[in-house]
């Protein structure tokens, strides 16, 4: 990095008025003189529901910018010239609007998922509002789909249907607490409940013409998975290109209405049961440890039981309750695996456990789907207590495709590994679920996973608590168009399909989100990570709390591109962002290209920052990035390097938009901003002379590219 005088903000009371710095900033060429005024208040604390950005600062902005007569986002007239992608859902295309009202929509959807997660660690308490159920409505609603708003546990049909256990295993089974055997008839009778709601969501005729089968029963949920990605796989000539046209279809056909209330019914039920048993057991004297694994047969399945040993569990069940012990799994459990019984459950109560297939480790092997995968239908596996290990090839640790895959860890500390995609969180029609409610965690992945939503998809991390690491590995899937690195689409991302250089089906991507409550975290992608999205979809990153470390690159920490809407908030805490990362590229924090807007947030904390170009409030090509650092004594570092020839590799970071060519189409009216704020804290540039001693710079590139850097020693708050 190329070494320059820094240059520190000096701290000024009362009023300020900020001044263009002229002659120093890369931006002289096409600068102009700023007088802003904004009045010294004192600042709330870091709370998430304080961090909308001020009105005043924000009416400053809309002038400063020339927008006093428009909203900072842009129209659903404006994005209509893009063209639109089949199945863009509501959500996503009202919040082009304004730029100023993302950091609330994602507030308020982070706020409510981490409330129902405390429900889920209180196990039980105040389930009628909130829980497993409520979080998967949630998921839903992202979706534009309202189902399942009146299921309380109160109100459930709790029928402990008889499932006739065969002579063979009558003594294992009254040898059981009373308190298990009610827990297991609990969920049978449930799964029987849902299994038609289930069903209801799919187009029967076309999953018997895919399947060449007679019946459902004898249709493989793996031959169906296979259609359902051909066209995220197919390609010709280097791009996106499918005959099968199949996989539309069942995009088409799908019925989420449906699918979210038999996942909402059966997530109500599994909490209610586990309710009922949470109660139960707090009477009854401890289970013998003598007691063994055993199986048997229903019509849905089987019926797995451990015991307080440790167990090896080699062949999936549709139901598993294990006692306690350290067990080790094999592939399938917890993964739905026919129509004929399109519900599994993995429930294991204590113990130190292994959740592992062994083609995990092998890149080259598409593994069989497990540990919390719903395939055309449902999948959850939920661990209550012990330090685990989670490992899948592909397809698992909550993941969703054409279902509701979900993976709740209760305790411990655990690694979650991913060998290639879809895990971790991820979604393709439907909802992915990783909720860890403690300990210090390890997420490894390949690409497309840890909170990646794909078309009528929302894909959800949540870890609550804990020092945790989130890796997309620098292997995962290398581009030689990102400049050798490994493209990761993960961390909190929206994810479209883009085939307009294709066969020209583009769909429109969903919902891609990571949270992470509390805990010094670690955070490592190469290229489209950490709050990203992609063709039509919303990509959110929230740490809400602890000295965290992000290490990313192009697209990445709230950017986006094509249509997408990427946002990235760390709430608190003394922060480093690729600090001492020589494989950045540029486009991050606060990076928009495209038609999109991509914003990034960091609410307290002295934080420090290493930027290349378009960095840090950039917007390229009819979009808007957006930085925001509320407050706190921060660095700024810059590495002037041009990344490639021309002048598009020389947009500088700090509140800058890209020289074009007029295109003589509609591309030439749609307005483009870059805007970076420092609203309070003294502050340090080493930058070139890009914004210091607490000045204001401004930048035009044409009469609708607008660049604005403000860097005040006071706090505006929101409506005062």
């Amino acid at each position: 990095m190329t070494t320059r005088p820094a240059f520190c903000r000096l701290a000024l009371g009362g009023f300020l008025t900020l001044t263009c710095v002229l002659g120093l900033s890369p931006f002289a060429a096409h600068a102009r003189a700023t007088d802003v005024k904004l009045p010294a208040q004192t600042h709330p604390g870091p709370e998430r529901i304080s961090l909308d950005i001020p009105v005043g600062i924000w009416d400053v902005v809309r002038h400063e910018v020339g927008a006093e007569n428009r909203l900072i986002g842009y129209t659903a007239t404006e994005m209509g010239n893009y063209g639109r992608s089949t199945l863009l859902l509501p959500t996503v295309l009202r919040l082009f609007e304004d730029a100023r009202n993302i950091p609330r929509f994602s507030g308020k959807i982070t706020d409510e998922l981490i409330e129902d997660a405390g429900k889920v660690a209180e196990f039980g308490s105040g389930w009628s509002d909130g829980g497993l159920g409520e979080m998967a409505r949630r998921c839903y609603r992202l979706l534009a789909v309202s189902t399942g708003r009146r299921v309380m546990p109160d109100t459930l049909n709790v029928s402990r249907t008889p499932f006739g256990v065969p002579a063979s295993a009558e003594a294992d089974w009254r040898s059981l607490p009373a308190s298990i055997r009610e827990l297991i008839a609990r969920l049978y009778g449930a799964a029987e409940e849902v299994r038609p709601w289930l069903l209801a969501a799919f187009d029967t005729d076309l999953l018997l013409e895919i399947g060449g089968a007679d019946a459902l029963e004898t249709i493989r949920v793996e031959d169906l998975y296979r259609v359902a990605m051909t066209h995220r796989d197919d390609e010709r000539f280097g791009q996106l290109a499918t005959l099968d046209r199949n996989g539309f279809r069942l995009l088409d056909t799908v019925d989420l209405a449906y699918l979210g209330y038999a996942t909402i019914l059966w997530l109500r039920h599994v909490e209610y049961a586990l309710q009922a048993y949470q109660t139960a057991r707090e009477t009854e004297s401890p289970a013998d440890e003598a007691i063994a694994s055993f199986r048997f047969r229903t019509p849905l399945g089987d019926v797995l039981v451990g015991g307080l040993t440790d167990d090896e569990h080699r062949d999936a069940a549709f139901l598993v309750v294990d006692l306690g012990g350290d067990d080790d799994y094999g592939p399938g459990f917890g993964a739905s695996s026919s129509l004929a019984s399109p519900i599994a459950l993995v429930i294991d109560l204590d113990g130190d456990d292994r959740y592992v297939d062994s083609a995990a480790r092998d890149t080259s092997v598409t593994g069989r789907p497990s540990f919390g995968a719903g395939v055309f239908g449902i999948g959850a596996l939920i661990d209550l207590a012990g330090d685990d290990e989670y490992a899948v090839a592909e397809s698992g640790l909550g993941r969703g495709c054409f279902g509701s895959g979900l993976l709740i860890d209760f305790d411990g500390n655990d690694s979650y590994l991913g060998g290639g995609r879809w895990v971790q969180g991820a979604a393709h029609a439907g909802i992915g679920v990783l909720l860890d409610l403690a300990g210090d965690d390890h997420y490894s992945c390949a690409y497309q996973s840890q909170g990646l939503g794909a078309t009528k998809g929302t894909g959800l991390l949540l870890d609550v608590s804990g020092d945790d690491e989130y890796v997309a590995r620098d292997d995962g899937n290398i581009s030689e168009l990102y400049l050798g690195q490994s493209v990761a689409m993960s961390q909190g991302c929206g994810y479209g399909r883009r085939a307009d250089l294709g066969d020209g089906h583009s769909l429109a991507g969903g919902f891609g989100l990571l949270i992470d409550g509390d805990g010094h975290d670690t955070y490592h992608a190469q290229v489209w990570a950490q709050g990203c999205a992609y063709w039509w979809g919303v990509g959110i990153l929230e740490d809400r709390a602890g000295n965290d470390r992000y290490r990313n690159g192009k697209y990445s920490s709230g950017a986006a591109a094509h249509f997408g809407i990427g946002f990235h908030l760390d709430l608190s805490g003394d922060d480093e962002y690729n600090l001492g990362n020589d494989t950045a590229k540029n486009q991050f924090q606060g990076h928009a290209r495209d038609g999109s807007i991509g914003v990034f947030i960091d609410g307290d904390g002295d934080d420090r920052y290493a930027f290349r170009s378009h960095c840090a409030g950039s917007g390229d090509l009819g979009s808007i990035g957006l930085f925001w650092d509320r407050r706190g004594n921060d660095g700024y570092l810059y590495d002037a390097e041009p990344l490639g020839d021309g002048e598009w590799a020389k947009t500088p970071p700090l509140g800058s938009t890209t020289q074009y060519e007029p295109f003589r189409s509609f591309r030439d009216d749609l307005p483009t901003y870059g805007i970076f704020l420092d609203t309070a804290g003294e502050d340090c540039y080493d930058t070139g002379g890009i914004g210091w001693n607490g000045r204001s710079w401004s930048m035009r590139r044409n009469a609708n590219a607008w660049g604005l850097g403000i860097d005040a020693d006071v706090y505006t708050e929101s409506d005062e």
